[in-house]
C-alpha cells in the first residue's frame, strides 16, 4: 500500500472559510463545508436550475453510486453492504424495527456513553416490552468487565458508539465484538463521531451493523448518511421494514402482449442494501459526500487523526492547569476532548468574547473538537481566553 505524503495543514486551512472568521473548535457538532464541497453543490444547483429535465435522474446516478463506493472503501466494507440513510438515529431505528424477530425473547445491552438520542430510542422500546440493559461507564470509559456481566446467552445485540459524543472516548470495538459474538449476539456501532476522523475497518473490528450521518467528520451536509449491514445478515437478521420498488401490470390496457404464466400484478422483491432504502436519496447529500470523501481520501485518515491528536493532547496537558479537569482518557485517539467547567456560563462568555466556538454539553462538560483546518494559534486563543 502506498503511504500518502503528510499534507500541508496550513494550506488546508484555506479550504475552510469558516477558519478565517473565528476560532471554530466545535466540529463534533457540525463540520464546516470546504470550498470544494461548496463548489460541487453549486455545480449541482446550477444544473438543477438550468438543465434538469426528462429523464433527469440518470444524470447524477454515478455521483450517488460513487459516494457509496467511497464510503465503503473508507470503512473496508463492500459497496453491496452500504445503504443510504437520512441520519444515524433513523438508521438505528430502522435496524431495530427490522430485527424484531431476532430480538424477540432476548435483550439488548448498551452503555451510557452511547448517543443520548439512541438511548432514548431503546428506553421507549423498553416501554413496549424490549428488555434493555444500559451499563454505567466507569471513569468516563466503557468498562468491558461490567459489559460482560450484563451479557448472557439471551443477549441479542450490543449497541454502542465508536467515539462518544460526550468526551470523545474511543471504544474498544474489537473487545465488544468478541463479547457479542461469543454469546451469539451481534454488534451495532454508531460511527458518526469517528468516520473520517479515525481509521475504521468493519472487518477487523468485527462490526455487524453501523451507521453515520455526513455532517460531522465526513464534512458533508445534514439529512444524508450511510448504513452498513454485513452482507450475510441482510434480509435475514435485519429485515426491511419500509419498501420501495415497482410493479408491472399484466392486464389490459397496460400491456398488449400479456404473460400467460404471470399474475395480474408482477413484481420482484428488492435485494441487497437497496432493500433498506426508500425512494431516492438526497442528491445534494450524495454530491457533498462524494466530494468530501475524495478529500478525506487525499489527506489520509491517519494524517487527519495525527493532526487532531497534536492539538487535543496539548489541550489535555494545558487546560487542567487553568482549572478545567479533563474527562477524556489520557492518550485517547479521537479528535474530541472534554473538560469540566466549574462555571459553564462564565466559561462560555469568556470564549464568546474571544470569538472562540466550543460546545457546552450535559451541564458543565466543555467539549472541544479540532479538525483539519485548526492549528496551534487556535488553541492559543482558546487558552488565552480561559486564562
Amino acid at each position: 500500500m502506498t503511504t500518502l505524503p503528510v499534507p500541508d495543514f496550513e494550506t488546508i486551512r484555506a479550504d475552510f472559510p469558516r477558519a478565517a472568521n473565528s476560532v471554530y473548535l466545535d466540529n463534533a457538532s457540525c463540520h464546516p463545508l470546504s470550498v470544494h464541497v461548496a463548489a460541487a453543490l453549486h455545480r449541482y444547483i446550477d444544473w438543477a436550475t438550468h438543465e434538469v429535465g426528462d429523464p433527469w435522474w440518470p444524470e447524477w446516478a454515478h455521483t450517488r453510486d460513487e459516494s457509496k463506493r467511497l464510503f465503503a472503501e473508507l470503512i473496508n466494507a463492500k459497496p453491496t453492504e452500504i445503504a443510504f440513510a437520512r441520519s444515524a438515529v433513523e438508521a438505528e431505528n430502522n435496524l431495530l424495527n427490522g430485527m424484531a424477530e431476532h430480538l424477540a425473547g432476548g435483550h439488548v445491552v448498551s452503555n451510557d456513553l452511547h448517543y443520548n438520542a439512541a438511548l432514548y430510542n431503546y428506553l421507549m422500546r423498553e416501554e413496549d416490552g424490549l428488555d434493555v440493559r444500559i451499563v454505567k461507564s466507569g471513569d468516563w470509559q466503557i468498562d468491558i468487565e461490567q459489559m460482560a456481566r450484563a451479557v448472557d446467552k439471551d443477549t441479542r445485540l450490543i449497541a454502542t458508539t465508536l467515539v462518544s459524543n460526550v468526551n470523545g472516548y474511543l471504544a474498544d470495538i474489537k473487545a465488544l465484538s468478541e463479547l457479542a459474538h461469543a454469546h451469539g449476539a451481534y454488534l451495532y456501532v454508531d460511527i458518526i463521531q469517528g468516520a473520517g476522523a479515525v481509521p475504521i475497518d468493519v472487518r477487523a473490528m468485527g462490526i455487524d451493523f453501523a451507521a453515520c450521518s455526513t455532517f460531522k467528520w465526513l464534512m458533508g451536509v445534514k439529512g444524508f448518511g450511510f448504513l452498513y449491514v454485513r452482507e450475510d445478515l441482510q434480509g435475514r437478521v435485519a429485515k426491511p421494514t419500509q419498501h420501495s420498488g415497482g410493479v408491472a401490470f399484466n392486464y389490459p390496457p397496460w400491456g398488449e402482449e400479456l404473460a400467460a404464466d404471470a399474475g395480474a400484478i408482477a413484481y420482484t422483491p428488492v435485494t441487497g442494501p437497496a432493500m433498506y432504502e426508500v425512494s431516492y436519496p438526497s442528491y445534494e447529500g450524495a454530491v457533498a459526500a462524494q466530494e468530501s470523501l475524495r478529500y478525506i481520501q487525499r489527506l489520509g485518515v491517519e494524517h487527519i487523526r495525527a493532526h487532531a491528536r497534536e492539538l487535543t493532547h496539548r489541550l489535555q496537558r494545558e487546560l487542567p492547569a487553568l482549572g478545567y479537569r479533563c474527562i477524556t482518557p489520557a492518550g485517547n485517539e479521537s479528535p474530541i476532548v472534554s473538560f469540566v467547567a466549574e462555571d459553564p456560563a462564565a466559561t462560555m462568555e469568556k470564549l464568546k468574547r474571544a470569538d472562540v466556538h466550543v460546545a457546552m454539553r450535559f451541564g458543565n462538560k466543555m467539549r472541544i473538537s479540532p479538525s483539519v483546518f485548526n492549528n496551534h494559534e487556535d488553541i492559543e486563543r482558546l487558552l488565552a481566553a480561559l486564562a
